[in-house]
């Protein structure tokens, strides 16, 4: 029973750490994604419907 019992904390610290390290790397290409979502470059590669409603909202931002 202690066997299973550290398996299951070795599991469970395991899981931990991989939950952990996919929440830094989500939060960073959060920021990323952020600090570079403010350009023209966006609109490139999307419909120009979403063109227009990211520069109206780039727009009232800076009011």
């Amino acid at each position: 029973m202690d066997m299973l019992a550290r398996r299951l904390t070795i599991i469970s610290m395991l899981m931990v750490a991989f939950a952990m390290s996919l929440a830094v790397a989500v939060s960073a290409d959060t920021e990323r994604r952020r600090e570079a979502g403010n350009g023209l470059a966006d609109c490139t590669a999307h419909t120009a419907q979403f063109c227009q409603a990211r520069l109206h909202m780039i727009d009232e931002a800076k009011l």
